[in-house]
Formats: structure tokens, sequence, C-alpha cells
């Protein structure tokens, strides 16, 4: 049974508002391999006049034919098999009713033509000008789109009239592939398979327990899914692997981080680029310096795979499932732990909305030395939250103290405003169940309390 569509709002919007305005329209969706690209376009498709085709690596008189066919499988109109472009110039021509055409993996096509950008920049700018055409041109190649169509010196640039760069969602917008698991379970979960649609679909229905299980069953698909991803985008797959692992590691400075992977550290910076670019990891300094950048995973699945699931592989491979199983859980809270302050810092403008933080101008962890806080939100000259998130089950008393704590750093961070909020988000609190307490500038809240700010909000 195929999962049900979850979310992707915001992108749905986009395309809506692209359809219902006047004249044709070019629109660039985008992003890394399984973030769910075809999934949203085939849902926006549906009930409309549109055309999806997904190209090949093939010939482009044979893109052209299969274009011809799809035309006529989903419209039943003929347009001429001889040249693809000029099939859309001809369908968008002659329909009197708001169409759409989708080009998934463009890139595809481009290859097997090299001049398809200049040649559709002239038709967009001559024959195309005002149709009742949505064009839509989607891929996963992430540096041709970025480079040969939205970049500056490319022929479509300016032509575009709405952009999207797919990402992984955020807890709250994945929240609904985690549908059956309690809150902290759902926590849980998310650290290790994250927001990109085909890796969070494996939780849908499940309890932790089920996925777990699933998992750790000998040819899993995302037992393999992170090193194949790096193989299919990447031309030296086993140095970014070896970054990866280093950082999974804790080894988050990048001289470290290049050390350990056995790369030269002057150039450690490209890969990270690469990395960055398609969501896996980033180089963040504290917030408000910028000396002292440490290097974190964008995506929980990346970070999960290297530090819980490819240590366990071996385990799996010789058929002792049960104590893969068992060695996952044993990490999994440490490594959720990690992930509660990027999944807050997510949701920062969910907590402004709330009334719990101020407008989030700026945010992200802060540390000097051996003093670090989770999560800083500052409206500038205004207002400052500071958030310590503990995934542990804390009485009052240990509650209040990690608040002292959090003050006393606090002092050092050059960050206070004249307003400060200081807040601690814990898994439970004693005598707080699935609220907040507020006194003063201090805020206790558990993760119950969180996750239905960000799920209901999504």
């Amino acid at each position: 049974m195929e999962t049900p569509f979850i979310d992707r709002r915001v992108e749905l919007a986009v395309l809506e508002r692209e359809w219902r305005s006047r004249g044709t329209r070019l629109v660039i969706v985008y992003g890394r391999r399984r973030t769910g690209k075809t999934r949203l376009l085939r849902e926006w498709c549906r009930g409309r006049r549109c055309v999806y085709f997904l190209a090949a690596e093939v010939s482009y008189q044979q893109l052209s034919t299969w274009f011809s066919q799809a035309v006529g499988e989903q419209l039943a109109v003929y347009v001429p098999p001889t040249d693809l472009l000029e099939a859309i110039t001809r369908l968008a021509k002659t329909s009197t009713t708001r169409t759409a055409v989708i080009l998934d993996e463009f890139q595809y096509i481009v290859e097997a033509d090299k001049s398809t950008p200049s040649r559709l920049q002239k038709l967009l700018d001559e024959e195309l000008r005002e149709t009742s055409l949505v064009l839509v041109l989607s891929g996963s190649a992430i540096s041709f789109f970025q480079k040969e169509l939205l970049g500056y010196r490319a022929p479509l640039f300016g032509r575009r009239t709405a952009q999207i760069k797919l990402k992984p969602m955020r807890y709250g917008e994945a929240r609904g592939f985690y549908n059956k698991m309690p809150p902290e379970d759902a926590a849980r979960a998310y650290s290790i398979l994250g927001g990109t649609p085909a890796y969070a679909m494996h939780a849908y229905n499940k309890t932790l327990d089920e996925l777990l299980e699933e998992l750790t069953q000998p040819g899993h698909p995302l037992q393999d899914e992170a090193l194949a991803l790096l193989r299919q985008e990447l031309r030296e797959p086993r140095s970014y692997a070896a970054i990866l692992a280093a950082v999974s590691q804790g080894k988050t400075r990048p001289a470290e981080a290049a050390q350990q992977a056995g790369i030269d550290p002057r150039t450690i910076h490209r890969y990270i680029e690469v990395l960055d670019t398609l969501d896996i990891l980033e180089k963040k300094p504290p917030l408000g310096a910028r000396r002292g950048a440490r290097l974190r995973f964008k995506d929980p699945y990346f970070h999960a795979y290297f530090k819980l699931i490819l240590p366990a592989l071996s385990l799996i491979e010789a058929g002792h499932t049960g104590e893969a199983k068992k060695l996952i859980e044993e990490k999994i809270d440490q490594h959720t732990a990690q992930w509660i302050p990027r999944i807050l810092e997510q949701h920062a403008p969910e907590l402004h909305r709330a009334g719990l933080a101020p407008r989030p101008a700026q945010l992200g962890p802060w540390w000097h030395r051996d003093t670090e806080i989770d999560l800083v939100i500052r409206d500038p000259g205004k207002e400052t939250l500071l958030v310590e998130a503990k995934w542990s089950n804390l009485t009052r008393r240990e509650a209040e103290r990690e608040l002292n704590k959090l003050e006393a750093k606090a002092e050092k961070t050059g960050l206070l405003s004249p307003i400060n909020t200081y807040m601690l988000v814990a898994r439970r609190i004693e005598g707080i169940k699935c609220s907040i307490e507020k006194e003063d500038h201090r805020v206790l809240a558990d993760w119950c309390y969180i996750d239905s700010i960000v799920k209901h909000s999504s």
C-alpha cells in the first residue's frame, strides 16, 4: 500500500500560485534524490490538465517520441514526435485552458541535446510569451540546475517565475510519517530516518520497536542507501564517506575530521561545500562569531547511518539481528539527544508563534571553549531566548538546577538583550505533563508539549 502524501504545503502553495497566475509560467523544482519531487509533482498534477514526463538517458529523438506518446495518453491530444520543444510549443499554442507540462529529470534532455536551454529561452521570449502553459523543469542534478538553469550566465536566467529547492522535511512536517508513535518515540525515529520522504516512509504505521526490527533485517534498503547516494552523486564517494564517519564519531572541527578521514586539511572545505549543497553536512560557527566553526549533520539519516546503522551491519549480515537491534537501542537516546536542539532550531518560527521565543532574526547554538548553549534565538536589541535541551527525565530540583546553570552560561555569550528568557526542554519533567511552566523569565517544557506545537503547526 502506498504511503499517503504527507505535508509539502508550502511547495504545493507555490505551484498553486503559479497555476492561478496569468500567462506562461516557468517553474524550476530541484533537490537531492529521494526528497519526493516526483511525488510532489504528481500530487499537484492530480485533477489538472497536466502532462507528466520522466526523461531518461536516451537520444533526443527517442525522448521526443516518448513525450508525444505521453501527451497522447494523458491528454488525448496529438503533438508531432519529431522534436520535444516543438511539441510543447504546439501544445501551448493550441490549448485554450491552463495546461501544465512537467519535464522530470530535465538534465537528461539537456544531455541529449545541449542546445535545449538556449532553444527554450528563445521560445519563451518569442512564441511562448503569452500562453496558458505552466512549464515545470524538475530534477535531482543539483549542480546542473544551479549552474545551467539558475546561474547568472545560464540561457534561462531571469525567465523562471518560481523555483523550489526541495529539502528534507522538518520534524513537524515529517511527523505524519511517524503517525503510530508517541512523541518521545517519534523524536527517536526522526533522529534515525529524518524528513526525507523515501526514508521516513519506512516508519509509517509502525511503532519504534517495529521500525528497529525492520531496519535490522538483512537486505533492508536503508542499510546501503547513504553510501549508494554518495556513489550516485559524487566522484570521490569514499572520501566523503570518510568525512561523514569522522564527524559522526565526534570529530567536528574541520581539521580533526580531515585528519581522521585521511584528507588534506587544506582541501576539506571543498568536500564540505558539496555536502552542504546536498543538505547532508554543514559548517556552522557559534552564533555571533565567525571563527570556531564546527561540522554538523543537516540530515538525521546520514548521521544515524554512520553512527548507528553502519556499526551494526556486521551483526546483521551474520544473522544476529537481535544483537544488532539491541546495539542500536543502547545508543539511540544518546543520538536523539543531539537532534532535539536541532528540531527546536528548525521550529523557531513555531516557538515564536506560541509566545515562547522572540522573532527569530538570529538563531543557532553558541559555544566558547568548554561552555555550550544548545540554542539561542534573538531579536537583536530587543529579546533573547536561551535554550538548554536534555533528553532525560528530570526531577523538579534537577530542572531548576539546569536553568540556573543556563543563566550562568548566558552571561558569557555577549548575546543578551533587554529582555532575556531561559528555557529548559527535557524529555520529561516531574510535575509537568505535556505542558509548560513559566515563572518570570524562566520556562520549563517537556517534549510532549514541544511535539504538540510543531506537529499541529505543520
